[in-house]
């Protein structure tokens, strides 16, 4: 029984190894011929491409290739027609499109067609505007950039009228631009006066929204300024008020708000403080205090980069004539003042009272600080800081100096 199995297998296998595998048969290249095809379409339309074939053959496609990318298509058999029909999101993408009828690996026959954008049917408008700010004058501008396109998002044809219209107080201006690469555009300049330019578009009908570029006046010009006060005494308390003319630009604008302006003060010693301010409808106001002893001030306002002021003098006539030293326990504990103002008042509290404290053969030890509290002030020179001995005490106050030489002793 297994013997008769074992022939039985060997003449199988010797009848499969003698067949010969033949190849795979080419089936012959039809001709094909394209039925009628517009050389162009408008964007949307329903596009089918028709060949008419000696035979019905199922292998055949379409390659086709546009803007949109690259496609490989089926057909549709009817006898001996072959009908591609073209999908929507290649249809809808305006320029040109290119095909191949393929059978297999060959190339039966190709061509191509246009299609055109659709904006006549109905037109997008796309628009940037800017800078959204911009001075006046005759060199600054702001730019606007339409983009038009069909509902498909085909840019318009080369050459498409937008109109432009701007308008700036009671002037309204128009102007027709066509579009260039893709785009229209149109250089808005500044204007003499500051306000606010408005500007809009249209093309085939549909128009943009509103858009606004602000014209802020230009860099400020020289000015001037002035000061006001209750009284001219060097009181330290009194507040001295400054204040500019109406700031302008050179085209005659009022300067913006905010704009921040810088009040330098010199006195006769050489000493500087300022003082800032920013101005409102073109007029800067800021304050100091008087000085605290008799003072002439030279006053000059900046705003930086741009303009100054004048330069103005305010002097400042003595409010302290004198101030009395009381010396006490061994003369560490000194008292100074009462310190009387011009109408012989107390001073306001913060007076600066200063002692340097020098040595018998007049070397400097060191500086010693206080303020007025209710017109007095009180210095304590502790025996543990300054031993007994000679030494000379410089008072300075209300811009009066006093000198005294004192033995210090006790504790």
């Amino acid at each position: 029984m297994d013997k008769s199995i074992l022939i039985l297998l060997s003449f199988i296998l010797l009848s499969c190894s003698s067949k010969k595998e033949e190849p795979p048969k080419e089936l012959p290249l039809i001709k094909a011929e394209l039925i009628a095809i517009k050389e162009n379409y408008i964007a949307g339309d329903s596009i089918v491409l028709k060949f008419k074939t000696d035979v019905a053959a199922p292998n055949i496609k379409l390659h086709l290739k546009n803007a949109f990318g690259t496609i490989l298509l089926k057909s549709k058999l009817s006898h001996n027609f072959l009908n591609f029909y073209i999908p929507n999101n290649f249809t809808r993408k305006a320029g040109e499109c290119h095909w191949k009828l393929i059978q297999e690996k060959t190339t039966l026959l190709k061509g191509g067609f246009s299609i055109k954008t659709t904006a006549p049917k109905g037109t997008k408008i796309e628009t940037y505007f800017g800078p959204r700010s911009i001075t006046a004058g005759n060199n600054d501008f702001s730019m606007l950039i339409i983009a038009p396109t069909d509902i498909y998002d085909n840019t318009v044809n080369p050459g498409t009228e937008v109109i432009i219209k701007s308008q700036f107080l009671e002037t309204i201006s128009e102007l027709k631009v066509p579009t260039n690469n893709l785009i229209a555009w149109h250089n808005v300049r500044s204007t003499l006066k500051s306000g606010r330019i408005l500007v809009t578009s249209h093309c085939n009908e549909t128009k943009s929204k509103e858009l606004t570029t602000i014209v802020f006046p230009s860099n400020a010009t020289d000015f001037s300024i002035s000061t006001s006060s209750a009284h001219d005494f060097a009181d330290g308390n009194q507040i001295l008020h400054l204040k500019s003319d109406i700031i302008k630009d050179k085209y005659n604008n009022v300067v913006s708000d905010g704009t921040l302006v810088t009040f330098m003060i010199k006195d006769q010693k050489g000493s500087s403080l300022f003082t800032i301010g920013t101005t409102l409808n073109g007029i800067v106001k800021a304050r100091t205090l008087h000085p605290s002893e008799a003072s002439n001030w030279k006053i000059q306002a900046f705003i930086t980069g741009a303009a100054e002021s004048s330069i103005i003098e305010v002097n400042f006539r003595t409010a302290i004539a004198d101030y009395s030293v009381h010396f006490s326990k061994g003369n560490r504990n000194i008292d100074i003042g009462p310190f009387e103002s011009f109408m012989k008042q107390l001073v306001p509290d913060g007076v600066l009272v200063q002692l340097d404290i020098y040595d018998s053969e007049e070397k400097f030890i060191e500086t010693k600080k206080t303020t007025t509290k209710k017109g007095s002030s009180t210095f304590f020179i502790s025996p543990e800081y300054l031993p007994n001995g000679n030494y000379k005490l410089v008072f300075k106050a209300a811009g009066i100096t006093k000198e005294f030489t004192k033995k210090i002793h006790g504790y």
